[in-house]
C-alpha cells in the first residue's frame, strides 16, 4: 500500500499542499446558508443542509420580513348577477355576490360558478303507450305521476326534497294539497322503473337483472326499519342501561360456552383420547384401560380370552319387559356391531362408544361417480337428498332405497346408451359405412400406442 493510499483512507492532504491553504479554501468554498445560526451551523460540521432545509431556512427569513404595506390595494364590489341555468326561465332569480375588480374587465368572472351547474341523476321517461300498458296503478293518477317525475327531475331525484315540496292540486290545481310521504314516492318512482327495464327490449340480459335489482325497494320493510330506528332513538337512559347489561350477558355467556366446550374437548382428549362421549368402563374394574392392560400381560399365553368363566345370561322376563317397554314408547335400540374374531378381548368388554347424533346428520348420500344425475333424477321426481322435513328411520330407510333405486337406473341407463351405440356402429360397419375417427380419439391412441417402429427413439438397454 502506497502512501498516497493511506492518506486518502485517512483523508489527510496531499504531500505537496499544507492544510492551512486547503482549510481556508474548503471555509471560502462552503457558504453558510441565510436563516440558521452560526452555533447550529457549526454542530452541523461537515455534513451541507439538504435543499429542503435550505428552502425552508430561506422562507422563513422571508416570513420574517415586515409586509409591504404600499401595495396597491385590491377592490371588491357587491355585484348582482342571474344564474345561467335559469335565465331563460319565466321568472328567474335575482341573486348578488362579492367580485374582485380587475383593471381588465370587471364582470368577467360573474359566470365563473356557471360550469359547475351540472345536473344530478338522470329521471327515466315513459311514453303514453308504455303508461297504458304498463304503468297503471289505482292509487296514482296519471297527471300525478307526471307531476311526481317533474318534480323529481327539478330537484334531480333527492326524494326528502321532493317530499318535503310535494303539492298536488289536482289536473286543475282547484283541489285540495295531497302530501305524499318519502315511502310512498319511492315505491312508485322504482316500481316504474323497473317495468321500464322489465319491458324494454335490453342487448344484453345480465345488465337488465342488474338494473331490475338496482331500482329494488320494499316499502313495508323501509316503514319498519324507520319505526325501528325512530323507537331505538327515543329510549329512555334505563331502557339503553337494561339493552346493554343484556348485550353484556349474553357476550359472557358465549364467551364462557366456548370456553367450557374447549375445556370439555381438552379434557376428553387427554383422559380417553376422543373428540366426544365417554366409553362405557366398567365400574368393577377400578384399575381402568391400564390395568386390563397390566392383567392381558400376566395372562398365560395358551390361555384365549374366551376361555374365561361366562357371565350369566339376564333373565328372559327382564328381556320380555324391555320389549314391551321399548314398544310402549316408541325406542329402536340399535343393534351392538359384530365383533371380529381376531379383536382384541378389550373390544368385547370395553365398546367403543357412540355419541348420540341426530338422524338427518346421518343421511344417506350418493356415490360421487353418479352423485350428478342422480341429483338431477331425484329433482325431476321433486325430491331433495338434503333436506328432509320429517327424518325419521322409516323415511331415512326409504330415502336409502329411493338412492339405491336412482343409482342402479343411472347405471343401467348408461349401458343401454352404450349397448345402443355399439348396436348402431356394427350397422353402419355392416352396411359398408365406416364413420370417420375424431382427432381425440387419434390422439389417444397415438399415445397409448406402444409401437415405436417409426419413431427415433431409443429403447434403453435391459
Amino acid at each position: 500500500m502506497s502512501s498516497s493510499d493511506v492518506r486518502s483512507i485517512l483523508n489527510l492532504p496531499k504531500a505537496g499542499q499544507s492544510s492551512g491553504s486547503g482549510s481556508r479554501r474548503s471555509a471560502a468554498a462552503v457558504r453558510k446558508p441565510d436563516g440558521i445560526s452560526r452555533e447550529l451551523y457549526a454542530l452541523i460540521g461537515d455534513n451541507a443542509p439538504s435543499l429542503a432545509e435550505a428552502q425552508a431556512s430561506i422562507a422563513a427569513v422571508k416570513y420574517r420580513d415586515r409586509p409591504k404595506l404600499k401595495s396597491k390595494k385590491v377592490k371588491w364590489e357587491w355585484t348582482p348577477f342571474t344564474p345561467s341555468a335559469n335565465r331563460n326561465s319565466p321568472h328567474p332569480p335575482r341573486l348578488g355576490h362579492w367580485v374582485r375588480v380587475t383593471d381588465d374587465d370587471p364582470h368577467a368572472r360573474v359566470d365563473y360558478f356557471g360550469s359547475f351547474n351540472l345536473h344530478g341523476p338522470s329521471v327515466m321517461e315513459y311514453s303514453q303507450f308504455e303508461y297504458d300498458q304498463h304503468l297503471v296503478d289505482p292509487n296514482w293518477s296519471s297527471h300525478e305521476t307526471a307531476y311526481l317525475f317533474d318534480l323529481l327531475r327539478t330537484f334531480d331525484l333527492r326524494f326528502v326534497v321532493a317530499a318535503d315540496r310535494y303539492e298536488y292540486l289536482g289536473p286543475k290545481g282547484d283541489q285540495p294539497a295531497k302530501k305524499r310521504s318519502i315511502e310512498e314516492i319511492k315505491d312508485r318512482y322504482y316500481t316504474i322503473c323497473r317495468r321500464l327495464v322489465r319491458t324494454r327490449t335490453a342487448s344484453d340480459i345480465q345488465v337488465q337483472q342488474q338494473q331490475i335489482v338496482q331500482y329494488s325497494f320494499d316499502k313495508a320493510r323501509e316503514i319498519k326499519r324507520k319505526q325501528y330506528a325512530s323507537e331505538l332513538f327515543h329510549l329512555t337512559q334505563a331502557e339503553i342501561a337494561e339493552e346493554e347489561a343484556l348485550y353484556m350477558e349474553i357476550k359472557r355467556l358465549e364467551q364462557n360456552e366456548k370456553r367450557y366446550r374447549a375445556d370439555r374437548d381438552e379434557l376428553m382428549r387427554t383422559i380417553i383420547g376422543l373428540d366426544s362421549g365417554l366409553v362405557n368402563l366398567d365400574g368393577a374394574n377400578s384399575e381402568g384401560v391400564l390395568g386390563l392392560d397390566r392383567k392381558k400381560k400376566r395372562r398365560p399365553e395358551d390361555e384365549t380370552p374366551g376361555a374365561g368363566p361366562s357371565s350369566p345370561a339376564p333373565p328372559a322376563k327382564k328381556q320380555k319387559d324391555s320389549a314391551q317397554f321399548d314398544l310402549v314408547h316408541c325406542i329402536y335400540r340399535v343393534p351392538p356391531q359384530p365383533i371380529a374374531p381376531n379383536s382384541s378381548h378389550l373390544a368385547s368388554k370395553h365398546p367403543v362408544h357412540q355419541p348420540a347424533h341426530l338422524r338427518s346428520s346421518k343421511m344417506p348420500t350418493p356415490k360421487p361417480n353418479t352423485a350428478i344425475r342422480v341429483t338431477e333424477l331425484l329433482s325431476e321426481m321433486g325430491l331433495s337428498i338434503h333436506r328432509l322435513v320429517m327424518p325419521t328411520r322409516s323415511n331415512l330407510e326409504a330415502l336409502d332405497g329411493v338412492l339405491h333405486a336412482a343409482a342402479a337406473l343411472v347405471d343401467m341407463k348408461r349401458q343401454v346408451d352404450r349397448v345402443e351405440q355399439e348396436i348402431r356402429t356394427f350397422k353402419a360397419q355392416r352396411e359398408g359405412f365406416v364413420p370417420p375417427v375424431e382427432p381425440s380419439r387419434k390422439r389417444s391412441e397415438s399415445v397409448l400406442s406402444t409401437d415405436t417402429s417409426g419413431t427415433n427413439r431409443r429403447s434403453r438397454a435391459p
